[in-house]
């Protein structure tokens, strides 16, 4: 049986839950899957984790719609309990030792991991990422120009700013770990957006699977005049700290849960960047596809699926 690994990388290790694909024997290189009329090519999904957002499952939601649209695909979504570079590697063994033919991934770490994806590629199988890449050389990654959102979530901050009569400030930069390469480029392109203004950007604050240090953190900084919250989590744990608070600071958010589309209605946070996971999932599949039939060939191809501003404006 041929088969397609998807994979996204996750900060946690691989869940245990079961599988109904056969564990390989052979270890020796595949060459690339010619898929026969009885043969279905192996697909798996390995985001970051499975339980933390509802993101994924927008990736999700895109990946199945690709496998029915195309036939064709067993395919699999794993990922890790919790968002840690080891947990996720042993997601990617896991699917090459289950026989994968090609792998979606969000990568957790820039370089946790390409041993792990080396060990994939040389048993023959087509990486692909989605919305976080690694260093490791793959097909193709399908992402959001992270840097050109964080200029607009810049340049949408200085302009909340301005209506509100702010004329300087310091603003706080909320991230989920230091290695995580879609959060770092959303940040430097919001610095980029705060140059040679009067508002300075503290230094990043990250996450790491704690909310807490997020809510601690603005809670001991109630002078800053806005946050950026560089992705979903983060998001949320900026929102949950200042609900209920009298006077909230400016926020620029990440990402379109329905907690953030109800605080930006709500009139907590001002705004939030809104990617398009399901592209990501959808066009991932269809791209792992052509290259085990042989048709797609390029390397390392950078694919921008877009990002737009949402403000309680746009949601009328």
């Amino acid at each position: 049986m041929l088969c397609v690994l998807i994979m996204i990388f996750t900060a946690a290790g691989c869940g245990n839950e079961g599988t109904d694909f056969v564990i390989r024997e052979e270890s020796a290189v595949k060459e690339t899957p010619v898929k026969g009329e009885d043969d279905d090519y192996k697909i798996y999904l390995i985001t970051m984790d499975k339980h933390y957002n509802n993101y994924w499952k927008v990736v999700e939601a895109g990946c199945e719609q690709a496998v029915k649209e195309i036939g064709g695909i067993n395919y699999k979504w794993i990922g890790p309990d919790e968002r840690v570079a080891a947990l996720q590697a042993e997601c990617i063994d896991r699917a090459v030792d289950e026989g994968a033919d090609a792998i979606l991934v969000t990568a957790i770490s820039s370089t946790e991991t390409n041993e792990n994806l080396k060990r994939a590629e040389q048993a023959g199988v087509k990486i692909v990422y989605i919305d976080s890449a690694a260093t490791y050389e793959a097909i193709a990654t399908l992402m959001t120009d992270n840097e050109a959102a964080g200029k607009i979530a810049g340049e949408a901050m200085l302009k909340a700013l301005q209506a509100a009569g702010i004329q300087s400030g310091t603003l706080g930069v909320l991230s989920v770990g230091e290695d995580t390469q879609n959060t770092n480029m959303r940040d430097k392109g919001f610095r980029e957006a705060l140059e040679g203004t009067n508002f300075t950007a503290a230094p990043t604050v990250y996450m790491h699977n704690d909310i807490n240090i997020i809510k601690d953190y603005v809670r001991d900084h109630s002078e800053y005049v806005g946050y950026f919250a560089t992705n979903q989590q983060a998001t949320f744990a900026i929102t949950d700290q200042i609900k209920d608070y009298p006077s909230v600071p400016i926020v620029i958010g990440f990402d379109t849960d329905n907690a953030t589309l109800s605080a930006i209605n709500k009139g907590i946070i001002y705004a939030t960047l809104k990617q398009n996971p399901q592209k990501m999932g959808h066009d991932g599949i269809e791209i792992a596809v052509k290259a085990l039939q042989g048709i797609y060939k390029d390397k390392n191809v950078i694919i921008d699926t877009g990002v737009s501003i949402v403000t309680k404006e746009s949601l009328r």
